[in-house]
């Protein structure tokens, strides 16, 4: 077995990390940068009929701007912080910027394009971590069989918490639960310590009205933990190009780095 350096290792966890948090989300306290304004209540609205909505437009959602946010320790999903542009249709492309815990804090950049993930862990070139989908499948996130639509149509319970503003949107704040093998569908990591089926708190902000996008998604994983997804920017075109990319050492024999630098 090739004996690989401390640095190696190091950069493949923390390209995990990042690729990892291309996907996933309480209203409690969280850090995704996003600004958001307690309002008036409104419990007279339909808030499994807005949820509804909310699931078939983003089935639609062709490209939007995606901020990724933590808070607490989550497990398996060392990454605090992601700011990424996603195309979803034609085809999907991503690229952005990802704060991971990998051993020491790592900013790192990351274009995903092709199916294949390349990223920027050391401030140089970028290295070709293989298949996107072997990674993180960052088409997941807009899926309508386990993305954002159907983490929207598994919403249980739903009800109205009152409208608030986000990011300028004026959205109606909605609760309710969601199975945890679900909410890991998008977040890539086992997102609690309970079964798959656990009922994992969720909170969701939908516009209040027009297209009735999804503006954010809050969930509670673990305790003391959040996790939160907040969407901006939807329809504007994200151009997405493959990077330079580092050339293999001679040790590695021309292959591409996997994620454990073997």
């Amino acid at each position: 077995m090739k004996m690989t350096s401390r640095p190696a290792l190091v950069a493949a966890s923390a390209a995990m990390a990042l690729t990892v948090a291309l996907t996933g989300c309480s209203d409690t306290k969280d850090t995704s940068g996003s600004e958001t304004t307690a309002g008036s209540s409104s419990s007279n609205i339909d808030a499994a009929g807005l949820v509804t909505s909310a699931s078939e437009a983003s089935k639609n959602v062709t490209s939007a701007h995606f901020e990724l946010a933590t808070t607490g320790t989550i497990p398996d999903l060392p990454v605090t912080t992601v700011s990424g542009d996603l195309q979803n249709k034609p085809t999907v492309a991503a690229k952005g910027t990802a704060t991971v815990n990998a051993g020491s804090t790592v900013e790192a950049k990351f274009v995903f394009i092709d199916g294949r993930m390349y990223a920027d862990l050391t401030g140089g070139k970028y290295t070709d971590y293989g298949r996107g989908d072997s990674i993180y499948d960052v088409s997941a996130l807009f899926d309508p069989a386990k993305g954002i639509p159907n983490i929207l149509a598994k919403l249980k319970d739903p009800k109205p918490a009152g409208s608030e503003t986000v990011d300028g949107q004026k959205t109606e704040k909605i609760t309710g639960t969601v199975p945890a093998s679900d909410i890991a569908a998008i977040s890539g990591s086992r997102v609690t310590t309970e079964g798959a089926s656990t009922a994992v708190g969720t909170t969701v902000w939908i516009q209040s009205s027009g297209d009735h996008q999804l503006v954010k998604i809050s969930v509670i994983p673990v305790k003391d933990a959040t996790l939160s997804l907040t969407f901006s920017k939807w329809g504007e075109k994200v151009t997405v190009t493959k990077p330079d990319v580092a050339a293999p050492t001679p040790a590695e024999g021309g292959d591409q780095k996997s994620l454990d630098g073997n």
